[in-house]
């Protein structure tokens, strides 16, 4: 997209050149930020090509009737149609749309037509500036002298959202090994997958897990505690906060244990051959035997927010499947 030609394409030179690097270099960055995860952006976007193309066009236009019009370019205008109109078209989150303003306030305005402009506004392994150069081949040297791995400080990140996603990194890598395994070999004794999986569902992963929560009794249960002095008496627990949140936490604490329990019972019917074997059947039957906590396990199917109830009973499964597999 960028050669010699384009980097000469607009006058001011020097100028054009400098805002074509710090676009190209702010949609390298979001482009890299996505990697982080949830810690990147809070839904992913598939930015491409095309976004910074028509960023590019629009600035193109703007600088060219500046200049003939001789009037200053307007910073707060570029800055509404990369940020809001062209890349902000496609995201839907506030915080990532407010988290894009940053970036452009930031790179794209008046300072990058200094000497040397420095991204990086903390100090950092490698200096991120757009140099000093005419010609594209010296941008591409200085391109090809950035680090490999850059640090999470240049996107706007701490540094430990570097061990996070070296950890999903190590955990996707171990899971396509585990996919890619052969899944039609037989376990000790002659025994198919099916069986084995079947097998400690029944004798260990059932009986270990919780009995339901009986609502009616958790109502009658939280009408005798008494909550804290001077905020009420007892036999009232809609007007306790504490045993309302506590009730609350119950309800979904519940609803995980039924959401368990079904997947168990649906994959011992399938086995036996009582109901459909249906593709998420299968693929909770292949993470229990993997040592792995069903994906259906591990999601809030409501699509809210898991509270730190609904956490520790995943954290304890999983601590279930890893002791007794």
């Amino acid at each position: 997209m960028v050669n010699q030609d384009f980097l000469e394409k607009v006058e001011p030179y020097d100028k054009w050149r400098s805002i074509v690097f710090a676009l190209c270099f702010m949609h390298s960055v979001i482009q890299e930020r996505k990697k982080f995860g949830p810690l990147g952006f809070c839904i992913p976007y598939a930015f491409n090509n095309s976004d910074l193309e028509a960023s590019l066009t629009y600035i193109e236009k703007h600088m060219t009737t500046s200049m003939n019009l001789n009037i200053p370019i307007s910073w707060k205008a570029i800055q509404y149609m990369v940020s809001d109109v062209q890349y902000g078209g496609k995201i839907t989150d506030g915080l990532d749309r407010e988290q894009f303003s940053c970036y452009t306030q930031f790179w794209i305005q008046e300072q990058i037509f200094a000497p040397n402009y420095c991204f990086n506004q903390l100090i950092t392994e490698f200096n991120y500036h757009i140099p000093d150069a005419q010609e594209h081949p010296r941008f591409m040297e200085y391109i090809n002298k950035m680090p490999a791995n850059d640090g999470p400080a240049i996107f706007g990140l701490h540094p430990n959202a570097d061990l996070s996603f070296r950890l999903l990194e190590s955990i996707a890598m171990i899971n396509v090994l585990l996919d890619t395994m052969p899944k039609d070999a037989g376990g000790g004794g002659g025994m198919s997958r099916e069986d084995i999986v079947k097998e400690k569902i029944e004798k260990e992963l059932l009986p270990m897990l919780p009995v339901d929560f009986i609502m009616i009794d958790v109502v009658e249960k939280l009408k005798n505690l008494r909550g804290p002095k001077g905020l009420g008496e007892s036999g009232k627990f809609d007007l306790i906060p504490l045993n309302i949140f506590l009730y609350q936490e119950l309800q979904r604490f519940q609803s995980v244990l039924t959401i368990v329990r079904r997947t168990m019972v649906d994959m011992i019917d399938a086995i036996d051959g009582s109901i459909i074997m249906t593709p998420e059947i299968v693929d909770s039957i292949n993470m229990v035997f993997d040592f792995r906590v069903p994906r259906k396990w591990q999601y809030d199917p409501t699509g809210a927010e898991i509270s730190w109830l609904t956490a520790s009973l995943a954290g304890w499964l999983k601590g279930l499947l890893d002791r007794h597999f």
